[in-house]
């Protein structure tokens, strides 16, 4: 998953600190997530999801990833 958000964040130039501020978390949790340190809430990905307009498809391949 880790691989996944840091391709996402490079593709459309944002920084950590600009994905956590627009799906109202703190940078360091979102580093923590993208790193693969940490899981994802459900939260979480319902307000990346809702962020950044992410086709509900795209987002259940995302989750699952987070998982593994």
């Amino acid at each position: 998953m880790r691989t996944e958000l840091l391709v996402f964040r490079k593709r459309h130039k944002l920084s950590q600190e600009q994905i956590a501020a627009k799906i109202g978390c703190s940078r360091i949790s979102y580093a923590s997530i993208e790193n693969g340190k940490r899981k994802g809430s459900q939260e979480f990905w319902l307000a990346f999801q809702e962020a950044f307009n992410v086709p509900d498809q795209d987002m259940w391949g995302l989750m699952k990833r987070d998982e593994e």
